[in-house]
């Protein structure tokens, strides 16, 4: 059986991504948001599908009212734990979604997109923020470059982090379809708390399929669902275009009737 964030992984989450920007990336997409609207705007809500442990939402000033959707209850309990003003939490697919509000930004970063792993599911997560955006709203998301991973394959990569309390290490092992795109990983992780013998690690598994996009394949699936690519780039860039080498790239969308 495949696993996912599973209660096990999801306690190792935050400290094998300790190093990420967080508030960057949040600083990143408010930036977006402004160059599509008044200088200055900022937006009064932001809708985060795929949001992990919260830690994108709790990087927002406290009067910004947040919403939080993910599929794994695990990981929703560690962002409920952070206590993050305005902010509620959803237990969700993010292809079912539907809020009773519309919202001005709508994101999903940490390459949500690609586990998006066939059209329909693609088509779904892109009909939901369609959605669920404001007139005006506009909807960022990250995503795995299929050029750049077709040329310069990801290889089985160890992550070690540790702190006070717990020591983890992640084993990656990817498998490459290159026909599809489609990026099959076995992780294998192990924890160690403080407490317990310095030889004792607790081990468990788990897979994650996900898959590189090409730019054309975004922009399609995006029309169908009454969005539009209004900006795109590397990661983190927008100051040059996507290019081949660029394994990781950045789309911003408006619906089409506001364009």
């Amino acid at each position: 059986m495949k696993s996912r964030f599973s209660t096990s992984y999801a306690l190792a989450y935050d400290l094998l991504n300790e190093g990420k920007p967080y508030r960057d990336e949040v600083d990143f997409a408010l930036k977006l948001y402004e160059s599509q609207n008044e200088i200055g705007s900022f937006p009064a809500n932001v809708l985060d599908l795929g949001c992990g442990s919260g830690r994108h939402l709790e990087s927002f000033p406290p009067t910004v009212i947040k919403c939080g959707v993910d599929v794994s209850d695990a990981m929703l309990t560690l962002a409920r734990n952070r206590n993050v003003p305005n902010a509620s939490f959803i237990q969700a697919d993010i292809g079912d979604f539907q809020a009773t509000e519309s919202f001005d930004l709508i994101y999903s970063f940490f390459h949500v997109m690609s586990y998006q792993t066939t059209e329909r599911d693609l088509g779904r997560a892109l009909t939901t923020m369609h959605n669920n955006l404001t007139a005006n709203g506009l909807a960022v998301f990250d995503f795995w470059h299929r050029s750049a991973w077709d040329n310069d394959p990801p290889v089985t990569r160890l992550t070690a982090r540790e702190n006070s309390l717990v020591q983890v290490k992640r084993v990656s092992s990817p498998n490459i379809d290159q026909l599809t795109g489609l990026v099959s990983i076995s992780m294998d992780i192990f924890v160690r708390e403080s407490r317990m013998d310095e030889e004792m690690y607790v081990h468990f598994s788990e897979h994650h399929d996900m898959r590189a996009y090409t730019l054309q394949e975004l922009s399609l699936a995006a029309k169908i669902s009454g969005l539009r690519i209004v900006m795109c780039g590397p990661w983190m860039t927008t100051t040059r275009q996507l290019a081949s080498s660029d394994w990781y790239g950045w789309i911003a969308l408006q619906k089409i009737s506001a364009l």
